[in-house]
């Protein structure tokens, strides 16, 4: 049988607990919720990195950041590592990405054959981005995002609707093609939910009626953690009031009702495709978005490393294969299981050196029952690493959740079914040694935090030269979006 076109769409800073299917009840998110209830949603999906570059690196190749090289948003993936564009284009798929990979350096494409829209941000080091005008600067972690949240326009919307549109344009076009036999993948990449933290005034109205729902703002007491205690300090978080928390918080949850009216119009235009269609969604990392008086990502709380995973049989009348419809997977996974899977689906060339498992045994409708067991049993990986953030990794295993901080005591760890707010530390509870010593080991295996730190230190002043060749001479605006061009 015709293998089934694939929509996978990619957004950008959604946390996982915030749709409607997953309890929030201060979004709406009606497009999301359909894919959930009648595809299959993964409830407990961990980012491989609470940062852009390195956690779409990682889901891209199927191996963890330690495994690509790439740890920070100025790192680049080898042109020669292989990711699931490649794998699906040997599979005899069309490979089209339109809008934002994130993508690093001259190869924009790691295996896409075509781009339709191109990124938001800087293609290269030092190359030039979009102008943000009055919002200048709200796209970095720091207060400014906060101080201007407020509902009205901004790049990122504006960004999105340009991919939205392009997208749509495509797929007419494509499906007007009677002499195209190959099936699609297509991978729509969109900025928001992003900072800054502005959000249609439409959407806004949304979200401001619905905070009547919403949980009392709880901050952290001291004293806090040191790792945690040093990025309040670096980045001046203290500062801010419940009154700035819950603006900027409205508007997040304005931007992920935004984000559902896009994902409603891709699986509307992918219904023209001819075919069976399967749409998946997930997001890179997800944002604290005011918990504990916290925003942005780049921490290890779950607020920032677990994601939506969303599996959607749009049309699957034809394949052999058939997507489960109704099932929620509670069991963690990750987004470094992304490739595996795009491979066990379509039949791909298995690629190298995989970090994560195959989950198409628990997409299907007769679910693979070892499978999930196993998958029950795992290790699940988040690493981040930075001149700022120090090396930092992750390990969620069975219900505990154990986080290192290198240079920084203590180890934490958190039972997420009794705890899930991560507020009691139990790692030096002697009811807890042996948990708490299996899953040291586990952190510690294949983790040299002194090496890491020493490479991207090296790196740096690579970084920085080219930066300044970025600046002074540069490929232009190599894969840039044309913020100019209308809609």
């Amino acid at each position: 049988m015709k293998q089934p076109n694939i929509v996978l769409i990619v957004s950008d800073q959604h946390r996982g607990d915030w749709m409607q299917c997953a309890g929030s009840p201060i979004v709406h998110t009606p497009n999301m919720d359909r894919m959930a209830r009648d595809g299959v949603r993964f409830a407990q999906t961990y980012c491989n990195s609470p940062l852009c570059v390195p956690s779409r690196m990682s889901m891209l190749t199927g191996r963890l950041p330690h495994n690509t090289g790439v740890f920070t948003n100025e790192d680049h993936l080898s042109a020669d590592k292989p990711t699931f564009a490649h794998a699906m284009a040997r599979a005899g798929y069309e490979t089209v990405l339109c809008g934002r990979m994130h993508f690093n350096g001259a190869d924009q494409r790691h295996g896409f054959a075509k781009r339709l829209v191109g990124d938001i941000s800087p293609s290269y080091l030092g190359g030039p981005g979009t102008d943000y005008g009055s919002l200048s600067g709200t796209a970095s972690q720091g207060l400014r995002s906060i101080h201007l949240a407020g509902p009205g326009n901004s790049p990122v919307i504006e960004y999105d609707r340009s991919v939205a549109l392009a997208a749509e344009e495509f797929i007419k076009k494509r499906s007007q093609l009677s002499e195209e036999d190959r099936p699609l993948f297509m991978t729509v990449g969109f900025y928001g939910p992003h900072h800054p933290y502005v959000a249609p005034p439409d959407t806004y109205q949304q979200a401001l009626e619905a905070m009547v729902q919403d949980s009392p703002l709880v901050r952290d007491q001291a004293p806090l953690h040191p790792w945690v205690q040093e990025w309040f300090r670096r980045l001046n978080a203290s500062q801010l009031t419940d009154e700035q928390i819950t603006e900027a918080r409205m508007n997040y949850a304005g931007l992920v009702n935004q984000l559902d009216r896009l994902v409603g119009r891709i699986l509307k235009s992918s219904k023209e495709l001819p075919g069976d269609t399967w749409v998946a969604y997930v997001s890179d990392h997800g944002d604290m978005a005011g918990d504990r008086g916290m925003f942005w990502k780049r921490s290890l709380f779950e607020g920032a490393v677990r994601v939506p995973m969303i599996w959607f049989p749009l049309q699957q009348d034809q394949s052999t294969f058939k997507l489960a419809q109704g099932r929620v997977v509670d069991v963690p996974v990750s987004l470094v299981d992304l490739a595996p899977t795009l491979v066990g689906l379509t039949g791909a060339p298995a690629l190298p050196h995989q970090d994560g498992v195959d989950l198409s045994g628990v997409l299907s409708e007769e679910i693979d029952t070892g499978l999930l067991k196993s998958l029950a049993r795992r290790a699940v990986f988040t690493e981040l690493a930075g001149s700022s953030d120090s090396a930092i990794r992750m390990v969620r295993k069975g219900t505990f959740k154990l986080v290192s901080y290198y240079g920084y005591s203590p180890v934490q760890l958190f039972d997420l079914e009794s705890d899930p707010g991560e507020q009691t530390d139990l790692s030096t509870n002697p009811q807890y040694k042996e948990v708490y010593e299996e899953l040291l080991q586990e952190i510690e295996r294949d983790w040299n935090p002194e090496e890491i730190l020493r490479s991207l230190e090296q790196m740096r002043l690579d970084q920085q030269y080219m930066a300044g060749w970025g600046k002074e001479v540069g490929m232009g605006r190599l894969e840039l979006w044309d913020e100019n061009q209308p809609l």
